[in-house]
């Protein structure tokens, strides 16, 4: 048995790639994004049956569709390679 660091230098296991700053950085984003895009939908219902006026009834749908979209979008990938 060697007694060999693993790396030649406290650099290098920086340089190697092990630590990924861009999916450390997107995976809150795509966690909010599916999240947001399962939870948002259960609003329209909500929304439909409350008794808020023509207007701000569809002042808050058109936010929650939007959200919903933007959802999808962001979350898109969420899990597809955890």
């Amino acid at each position: 048995m060697s007694s060999a660091p693993p790396f030649r230098s406290p650099t290098d296991a920086l340089t190697s790639g092990s630590i990924d700053f861009r999916r450390l950085a997107v995976r809150p984003v795509q966690f909010l994004g599916f999240w947001t895009a399962v939870v948002a939908p259960l609003a329209y219902a909500v929304l439909l049956m409350s008794s808020l006026d023509g207007r701000s009834r569809l002042l808050l749908l058109t936010g929650v569709f939007f959200a919903n979209v933007l959802g999808l979008v962001i979350g898109r990938g969420y899990r597809a390679s955890a």
